[in-house]
């Protein structure tokens, strides 16, 4: 008898499992409750369409939402990252292209975390394709503007430079190395090496006259700029 009452618990609990919600229906659920600001039910129900996700596309597209709602109205944005770190187990299943996208689309929501991964991957996934560079130079920005680690954000320029000098990204890069030195880091020793350098490899890049004008003023003070005094009376 005892036997009968335990399989007879197991058949109900399949039925209640088998009687869930679709993947579809749970993400409709969750909008309607996200739409009724009940936030923290939208983003259980999107878990549970990630939970019933069949294909690494439902999957991908679930995490992406749960990501946004994370960020955008929970404010949380550890939760968000970890939700599309999660999008990286379907990792065979991106092209070169949606793997950028994907990088672009966690960084606006400052996922720096999963976005550096996200690069890092495609830079060595996708070397050979032709906006290697571009991809580079965008990695190179990550690390400078939005995770903040500015001497990553030279070594990864430093790579554009040496590995593409021909490039439009090359004489970019290399300016940025500089800049970084004198404005960022005050390092005017390093600095004066790599805009010496510009000057040398790229003397009618249009970024030039800024750089010699960096160069001429380099360590000093707005006071001690003579073409910027107008703008020292402006605020006085």
């Amino acid at each position: 008898m005892k036997k009968l009452v335990i399989l007879g618990i197991i058949v109900m609990s399949m039925l209640v499992i088998s009687c869930g919600k679709s993947y579809d229906e749970y993400l409709a659920q969750g909008s309607e409750l996200q739409d009724s600001k009940d936030y923290e039910a939208s983003l259980e129900s999107i878990q549970k369409a990630i939970n019933k996700a069949e294909t690494a596309e439902q999957r991908i597209a679930a995490n992406i939402e749960a990501a946004n709602l994370s960020a955008k109205y929970l404010k949380d944005l550890d939760r968000a990252d970890a939700y599309f770190m999660a999008t990286l187990a379907d990792i065979n299943d991106y092209s070169a292209g949606d793997l950028r996208d994907l990088a672009k689309q966690a960084l606006a929501i400052q996922a720096n975390e999963t976005a550096v991964k996200m690069y890092m991957l495609w830079l060595d996934k996708y070397s050979d394709e032709s906006d290697a560079v571009m991809v580079k130079y965008e990695f190179a920005e990550v690390y400078h503007k939005n995770v903040l680690d500015l001497k990553k954000a030279i070594a990864v320029y430093g790579e554009i430079v040496d590995q593409y000098p021909d490039s439009e990204q090359a004489p970019k890069a290399l300016f940025s190395i500089g800049y970084i030195y004198a404005n960022e880091l005050g390092e005017n020793e390093p600095a004066t090496k790599y805009y010496s350098k510009f000057i040398e490899a790229y003397p009618n890049h249009e970024m030039a006259p800024s750089v010699e004008f960096e160069l001429k003023y380099l360590g000093k003070s707005l006071e001690e700029i003579p073409e910027l005094q107008h703008l020292l009376s402006k605020t006085s």
